[in-house]
């Protein structure tokens, strides 16, 4: 399971992921829970992470993504 914990545009955050081919499981406050059908969530963790990061309209929002 991979969480994006973000307190702003939660619904960009939730495209993204999904199309990095995470399944999206539900929304806690400020929380969102994916799947990872890859297996390997650490890695997958990173991969998203790096990609968010160079977003031009998410780069200045702070977030966080942990693989659980």
């Amino acid at each position: 399971m991979i969480i994006v914990n973000a307190p702003l545009k939660q619904e960009t955050f939730q495209k993204y992921a999904e199309d990095e081919g995470l399944i999206f499981i539900k929304k806690s406050g400020m929380k969102l829970f994916f799947d990872n059908p890859e297996g390997e969530d650490g890695k997958k963790a990173e991969v998203l992470k790096k990609k968010l990061k160079g977003e031009k309209e998410l780069a200045a929002i702070y977030f966080s993504v942990q693989a659980q």
